[in-house]
């Protein structure tokens, strides 16, 4: 059995889920703060950039983050299931059928980046432990032979409500697509 083949098989379903996506590649991208994410944007933003004079980022109220998921179709809820949460945190459901993907979401103190850990619920049942989603990126590309990114902290930090707007966005989508593949 090749390398490749036993990483693969050791793949946990929701990771397996993800990596039949563009999940893996996409999280990293999302990492990128610094990207023209205006691009991509379908909305326009009067302040867009959320760069400081001092090189860092202003933090968005995380009421901004819930409603930026809201308007991906998600459903978004306070408060998340990570141990201890802090008050910049909340929760983001996408479901089809009797499969929900949960993503516990906590925003950094001080800063825009997501920790998140996702869950995944089929009839009511949870489907394994809760896993965050840049540990299963990095899984993903190792289970591929591909190298670990040049990314020394692989979680988004969130630059402008453009990047907002496409990552939530995404994920939703990616949250989508594992949850329809999973019901089918």
């Amino acid at each position: 059995m090749t390398d490749r083949r036993r990483n693969r098989m050791t793949l946990s379903p929701p990771a397996c889920a993800l990596a039949r996506t563009d999940f893996a590649e996409a999280w990293y991208r999302w990492c990128d703060a610094r990207r023209d994410w205006s691009a991509e944007a379908t909305g326009t933003y009067e302040e867009d950039s959320l760069l400081t004079a001092s090189g860092g980022f202003a933090a968005l109220p995380a009421s901004e983050f819930m409603q930026a998921y809201r308007s991906a179709g998600a459903e978004v809820s306070r408060g998340s299931t990570f141990p201890a949460p802090r008050h910049r945190s909340f929760t983001v459901e996408v479901a089809a059928g009797q499969v929900v993907c949960s993503l516990a979401i906590r925003l950094g103190r001080g800063l825009n980046s997501l920790e998140c850990g996702l869950t995944v619920l089929a009839g009511g049942e949870q489907q394994g432990e809760p896993e965050m989603l840049h540990v299963i990126a990095r899984v993903i590309l190792r289970s591929r032979g591909e190298p670990d990114p040049d990314a020394p902290y692989p979680r988004p930090i969130i630059g402008s409500r453009s990047q907002l707007e496409v990552v939530s966005r995404e994920i939703v989508d990616v949250l989508g697509q594992v949850a329809r593949g999973w019901a089918s």
